[in-house]
């Protein structure tokens, strides 16, 4: 058995990836597939994920009233209901 699979990069650049599963037609070998598949991923992503993440470290032009505004944005207010879940969170237009 073989997992295969594509990653797009953000110029439109594919670059496929195979791995075989052994042992084959066990889920043991499915198991063993997926995990290299996935550490193949982690080492190909993992340098965009430090640049990126060095990149947002640097100051923006954001002040802190605009954090403000998106932290009010994101704020949830639920109530302890007795007799349901919590209330969803009302959409507000902006």
């Amino acid at each position: 058995m073989e997992l295969r699979a594509e990653l797009t990069n953000r110029d439109g650049l594919k670059r496929p990836l195979r791995v075989r599963c052994e042992p084959q037609g066990e889920l043991r070998g499915l198991i063993s597939g997926l995990a290299q598949l996935r550490e193949q991923v982690s080492a190909l992503l993992g340098p965009l994920v430090q640049q990126e993440s060095g990149a947002g470290d640097q100051p923006g032009p954001e002040s802190d009233e605009d954090e403000q505004d998106e932290d009010d944005e994101n704020h949830v207010n639920a109530k302890a209901c007795s007799d349901g879940p919590p209330l969803k969170r009302a959409k507000i237009q902006s």
